[in-house]
């Protein structure tokens, strides 16, 4: 029987009661009466601990504390070092090929280090990401130079040694970009003026909507439909896996609810990949560091790899969904969500004007992002995130008449 570190599996506070009776030895846990283990129960749970750890991972290389990490995991600040450490020697592989890379093909000698897991930060000056699906890539580079030529801050590839855009790196594509100043905002929710910045954030996506219109023309993206998505493999997975989160019934109201206005809302190309992460500010201000008067400056927009056409709202509903993640459950940050909706919204449609169908649509389009990513991450046997997404699914639905009235009377 292999044993189990219980820091890696108990409650802090639990582990502590239970050093209180012993400690540093192996103690068996009996299984309750008439219960047995389901096939595959074990590789389940090995599964989630995978996925858990390079969700830690990722939270880390996008700017979490430690501290931040041991609260949101629930677990000690030692058991979120030894889980990273552990993917420092994965890192320090592939460190040295991409220097090898950055020398050979641009030149380039300055030190990295890791900002992302597809993407290091060479120096003060560029950043190198790692793309396995080329059509994604391509249509990400295409789409920089484009959104360039009208002025919006992008990350400019910067072509090799011998001209092309990008270099293959075994089954890997890998290419290099100018590097933005500025970081992503980590919650927006502590940020004194967390107002100011959704107000702003509400300019600067529908001043990216406005400049993606120019770019319809000039590049192939893809025609996406959320409504076919809905109807397609989304309901398929839902089904496969006996909706474990999500009732049928609600499903398909969801998806009827949808396919009613669909033909009404507005479709453009859209980011796809809308929130904090994507988007770079100078001057961040929270109650440890207040600089320039309260100002947050805009960078630049990063990550077009998901880019297609859809209906515009869909930008705006996955942006705001993004700042529930995890946050839904908390009293105060619900009244500050709701402002910060109201902010964004009045802020996006004073220049780029939203219809009242899209208004009206929101909480809908909403509630079927969250169905999308209750599927996915099923597929992905995720089963944290999907639970998790079928909950805020049904916090957005249990809401929805409240929600639904700042939008569309307030903003």
């Amino acid at each position: 029987m292999k044993y189990i570190n219980a820091k890696n599996l108990l409650p802090d506070d639990l582990l502590e009661l239970v050093q209180e009776y012993t400690q540093g030895n192996y103690i068996y846990i009996p299984k309750k009466d008439g219960t047995r283990d389901k096939w595959g129960s074990k590789t389940s749970y090995n599964q989630e601990l995978l996925i858990r750890n390079k969700h830690i991972h990722t939270d880390f290389l996008r700017g979490y504390d430690l501290a931040m990490l041991s609260k949101n995991y629930c677990l000690s600040v030692k058991s979120i070092r030894r889980i990273l450490f552990s993917y420092k020697k994965e890192a320090d592989k592939m460190k040295d090929k991409l220097q090898k890379l950055l020398s050979d093909n641009w030149n380039i000698e300055q030190d990295i280090f890791q900002i992302y897991p597809t993407a290091w930060s060479v120096g003060n000056d560029y950043v190198i990401k790692i793309n396995n699906n080329f059509a994604k890539m391509k249509r990400n580079i295409v789409m920089i130079k484009i959104l360039n030529e009208c002025n919006i801050p992008v990350a400019v590839p910067i072509p090799t040694l011998s001209g092309e855009d990008y270099i293959e790196c075994e089954e890997n594509f890998c290419f290099l970009s100018k590097k933005l100043s500025g970081k992503e905002i980590i919650n927006i929710f502590d940020e004194k003026n967390y107002l100011d910045i959704a107000g702003e954030t509400g300019r600067i996506i529908a001043n990216l909507h406005k400049a993606f219109l120019s770019c319809e023309d000039k590049v192939a993206f893809w025609d996406n439909s959320l409504l076919d998505e809905m109807k397609g493999w989304i309901s398929n997975v839902l089904e496969e896996n006996n909706y474990k989160y999500v009732t049928r019934f609600d499903l398909e109201e969801s998806i009827a609810e949808l396919e009613e206005a669909y033909d009404k809302l507005p479709k453009q190309l859209i980011h796809r990949d809308i929130y904090y992460g994507n988007i770079l500010f100078n001057n961040i201000v929270n109650e440890n560091n207040i600089v320039n008067d309260n100002k947050s400056d805009f960078c630049g927009y990063i990550d077009f790899d998901l880019s297609q056409k859809n209906i515009r709202i869909f930008d705006i509903c996955y942006f705001l969904m993004g700042l529930l993640v995890n946050r839904y459950q908390n009293k105060e940050y619900i009244v500050k969500w709701k402002e910060i909706s109201e902010e964004f919204l009045k802020s996006y449609d004073s220049l780029n004007y939203l219809q009242r169908q899209e208004k009206e649509s929101m909480c809908n389009v909403m509630k079927c992002i969250e169905l999308l990513f209750t599927a996915y991450f099923i597929k992905e046997k995720d089963e944290v995130n999907a639970k998790s997404s079928a909950e805020l699914y049904y916090f957005i639905r249990e809401n929805e008449a409240e929600i639904t009235e700042i939008f569309t009377e307030k903003c």
